[in-house]
């Protein structure tokens, strides 16, 4: 690993700062779960470090009736499957937490870390995008918000500027009548990255027989986390059955683009998406007629 500088801002502005000066040179680093690996690897040689680890407000997680869920981009995957708060208002986030890597990485490494990477076999960013949240972007010209669907780009990229931090995740209050659900599927361990992560969230009319809108994301089948917006309309406005949810599998597994890799060919992720939007959205749908 070649020799590089390490440094320690106070505060988000100076890191920004720090960063926008070795622009081109210089890494944020929080957790490091990514990072160093890549680092070991000689995939990435950075010049400078910039150490996040030690600014205030980073590791925060409330919620409020108005804002929703705050999670800032300093908490561990851990504080999540652990947190009292998550638990209560988003529980679909602490159970899918459960079943990332192993206890060691979940108490290193950050949702920042785990967003900011664009590290595509993962799980949090569908459930994310799933629940319609937006992640807080610090830089020189001040703060921006985007849905986090728009953070991604392309395999490892994201829409960060070099100079710029992710500083939260926020996720608005969950809609009524409306459930969501996170199912996952690894091929060769229970530790390992997932094949295939569905998320599906379903809100339902007034009146609870059918379905007023869905959101069907798709994660580790393709570049970056994606919406298979042909099998949310097929389940806006209908009443639930298995033949619908089946239609909606069968729309998503052609809306994706999967790579064979040593966690399965094409054709089995494909298949595999099939199956988990067709349990998800039975799960969702059942959450929602339950929900307040």
């Amino acid at each position: 690993m070649r020799s590089f500088d390490y440094l320690e801002p106070g505060s988000v502005e100076e890191a920004c700062g720090l960063l926008r000066q070795h622009r081109g040179e210089a890494r944020v680093y929080a957790g490091g779960a990514h990072l160093t690996i890549l680092m070991k690897q000689g995939l990435y040689r950075p010049r400078v470090l910039v150490n996040i680890k030690k600014i205030a407000g980073l590791r925060e997680i409330r919620f409020d009736a108005e804002s929703g869920l705050v999670i800032g981009a300093l908490v561990t995957h851990r504080e999540i499957e652990t947190s009292a708060v998550v638990r209560r208002h988003f529980p679909v986030l602490a159970e899918a937490e459960r079943e990332v890597a192993n206890i060691r990485v979940r108490n290193v490494g950050t949702v920042g870390g785990n967003l900011a990477s664009g590290e595509p076999l993962t799980d949090l960013s569908q459930i994310f995008i799933a629940l319609e949240g937006r992640v807080e972007i610090a830089g020189p010209g001040g703060m921006r918000a985007i849905p986090v669907e728009e953070l991604f780009v392309d395999f490892y990229q994201t829409s960060l500027q070099e100079d710029e931090i992710l500083t939260k995740v926020v996720l608005p209050p969950p809609p009524a009548r409306s459930g969501v659900c996170y199912v996952r599927f690894s091929s060769s361990s229970v530790v390992d990255k997932p094949s295939v992560g569905v998320a599906v969230r379903i809100r339902l009319q007034a009146d609870r027989d059918a379905c007023a809108d869905a959101r069907v994301v798709l994660g580790c089948v393709g570049p970056v986390p994606s919406r298979a917006r042909g099998a949310e309309a097929l389940l806006a406005g209908k009443e639930f059955s298995q033949e619908l949810a089946e239609r909606a599998g069968e729309a998503a597994s052609r809306e994706c683009s999967p790579v064979g890799d040593l966690r399965g060919s094409e054709e089995y992720k494909r298949a595999m998406v099939r199956t988990l939007v067709r349990r998800a959205a039975a799960k969702a749908w059942e959450q929602a007629l339950g929900a307040a």
